[in-house]
């Protein structure tokens, strides 16, 4: 089947779309990583994800869009698509993202500080009362201890005298 070229040229729009997806999606890994710790093992990972994506996205772009044939002008417009974005765009969505990722972390702080302080004067009343149970079940104990204690004592001494009586 031929294609018309206004078909091929809205496959080749279409996959430069793909491309600026592509690139949003780069800059979205970007920031994510930004706040994660940096080593080998994560930025590693974080390729593969993003190459992983970018891989289904092109194979599912010309399984649906191309008729499963993979062109060339769709490789090229996804290239340009991210080219363009990376060159023109991409700072500009990064310092969104950074932004916006700053501001979500200040509203989390404001809307979890309540819950945090109250669950921490929860748990501070929860431990003063497991100490004062403890030392009240320690005196108890003591206080058992010292009757059986005296209670012995006292034993031994009737003993004592009642030895001493008969002999």
């Amino acid at each position: 089947m031929i294609n018309s070229v206004s078909a091929q040229t809205a496959e080749f729009l279409f996959s430069a779309l793909l491309g600026i997806y592509l690139g949003v999606l780069f800059d979205v890994i970007r920031t994510v990583r930004a706040y994660m710790p940096r080593n080998r093992a994560v930025t590693a990972i974080f390729d593969v994800l993003f190459w992983l994506i970018a891989v289904i996205s092109l194979l599912g772009f010309v399984m649906t869009v191309s008729g499963g044939k993979m062109r060339w002008y769709v490789l090229a417009g996804a290239f340009c698509g991210g080219f363009v974005y990376m060159a023109a765009l991409s700072e500009i969505i990064y310092k969104i993202f950074v932004s916006a990722v700053a501001v979500s972390k200040k509203v989390l702080r404001l809307t979890t500080r309540p819950v945090y302080l109250l669950l921490g004067y929860i748990w501070r009343s929860a431990k003063k009362t497991e100490r004062k149970t403890e030392a009240r079940l320690r005196e108890g104990i003591r206080k058992r201890r010292m009757k059986k204690r005296k209670a012995v004592c006292d034993g031994s001494k009737k003993k004592k005298k009642k030895d001493r009586a008969v002999s």
